[in-house]
């Protein structure tokens, strides 16, 4: 078989992914390093083949405890499928393995199709995606959430060839895998009424609502709740990382306040009176900020206020990535692993800004610090985690990690919430 150079393309960042992947199977096999493959899904995986435990019908011994199913329905049909060829825990981490590398490669392809559709350069798209994504890298072999993030890009690369149908079906798909996707679905209706789109739009949500209701009818029928996991989340209290936690933390490390870390939920969480007020709010303000940016985008794109309508892909994609990041920074969670569901629109975001050619270099200082938030986000990962016991007080560096990390991705998204308000409203300004 003829080595072409595309093939060589996916050799080379498919190859890095297969050896990182085989060093940290070795790793773990090796040492006593904890693994939510090994410590959490193979349990829930061999109690539905070999318990024959139906999803959400009772508890699961996992991570040394009784644990509840704390997932969407098919994130557990993406951890039962390694199960189905494997015959220990050491075998289900390797196919577990092979999954995500899967995914990877499907994420390379999404990236090419990216670069063929913005008429840009194919290895540097793809080389761009493979950097994003192996910065990350323990979080996407030791965790799922790959899945979810390239079905994603997958959706998005849908859009951009117009497959609108198959866009909201793996939208759908995505959503019940992990529920972040569900931010989005609002974006692409408007995009597509913004463009007249209305017989498209319609068809667009008959088919995300209609699979998620099949799926979850499905489940319902087998005498499970798969909707139990949403109590699980709506119930988890400040979680250490989460962008707000930073204000009581750094507050305690100077002695003004009083706060304290508890290990629940299969996290490490803030208490005291300010983080538990801090806690009961964000939720009820992630709505109205998802509100109040939908209405935004509606308003300028939808209503044909616009007198720019070329601006609609651009805005859309920005619009995109802030509904996501809304999700994730004003919220009461941040682990490690959300960093990943950001790269695919933040590689959206760039090559859009790229077809308009930008000449500021907002996209390039974008990326820059998104960068410096996955190599954050890493240290803290070995300070705060690597380095400090489940439920121990944050050290003073760990906590001053966390406040630069969460510092950096904040600024990020304020610096494009404004880069959406001068596009809308003051358009001279670009």
């Amino acid at each position: 078989m003829e080595i072409t150079e595309r093939r060589r393309d996916y050799l080379l960042f498919g190859g890095i992914y297969a050896v990182l992947a085989a060093v940290l199977f070795l790793i773990v096999e090796f040492s006593d390093i904890p693994s939510s493959v090994r410590d959490g899904y193979w349990p829930y995986a061999d109690a539905m083949v070999s318990g024959h435990v139906f999803p959400y019908t009772e508890d699961v011994w996992a991570y040394d405890k009784w644990s509840t199913w704390e997932y969407p329905p098919l994130a557990y049909l993406f951890i039962l499928i390694p199960r189905l060829f494997s015959w220990s825990v050491s075998s289900y981490q390797a196919a577990f393995l092979a999954e995500t590398f899967g995914f990877f490669l499907l994420g390379l392809w999404c990236s090419e199709r990216m670069a063929v559709h913005y008429k840009v350069s194919r290895f540097g798209t793809m080389m761009f995606y493979s950097v994003l994504m192996l910065l990350m890298f323990e979080f996407l072999a030791d965790r799922f959430d790959i899945i979810p993030a390239v079905l994603t890009m997958l959706a998005v690369v849908f859009v951009l060839e117009k497959k609108n149908g198959a866009a909201f079906l793996v939208l759908a798909v995505a959503t019940l895998v992990k529920l972040y996707p569900a931010v989005l679905f609002p974006v692409l209706l408007i995009y597509l009424l913004s463009k007249g789109d209305r017989r498209e739009a319609l068809r667009g949500a008959v088919i995300y609502c209609g699979a998620g209701l099949l799926c979850l009818g499905a489940f319902f029928a087998m005498g499970s709740d798969p909707l139990s996991f949403m109590t699980y989340h709506t119930d988890r209290p400040l979680e250490i990382e989460a962008p707000i936690a930073s204000l009581p933390e750094f507050l305690d490390m100077l002695g003004l306040t009083d706060a304290w870390v508890g290990f629940e939920y299969g996290s490490d969480n803030l208490y005291g009176d300010m983080a538990d007020l801090l806690g009961d709010i964000m939720l009820p303000l992630m709505a109205v900020v998802l509100l109040m940016l939908y209405a935004h985008y509606f308003y300028w794109s939808a209503m044909g206020r616009r007198k720019v309508p070329a601006k609609v892909p651009m805005d859309s994609a920005l619009v995109a990535l802030l509904a996501l990041m809304t999700f994730v920074l004003v919220s009461t969670v941040f682990s490690g692993q959300y960093v990943i569901w950001l790269i695919p629109l933040m590689i959206l975001y760039t090559m859009q800004a790229h077809a308009e050619d930008d000449r500021d270099g907002r996209s390039i200082n974008i990326i820059t610090w998104f960068i410096a938030v996955e190599v954050l986000t890493q240290l803290n990962f070995l300070v705060n985690f690597g380095m400090r016991g489940e439920g121990e007080d944050l050290s003073n560096i760990g906590t001053i990690v966390l406040l630069v990390r969460n510092v950096a991705a904040v600024g990020i998204y304020l610096a494009l919430t404004w880069e959406l308000v001068k596009r809308d409203r003051f358009p001279e300004r670009l």
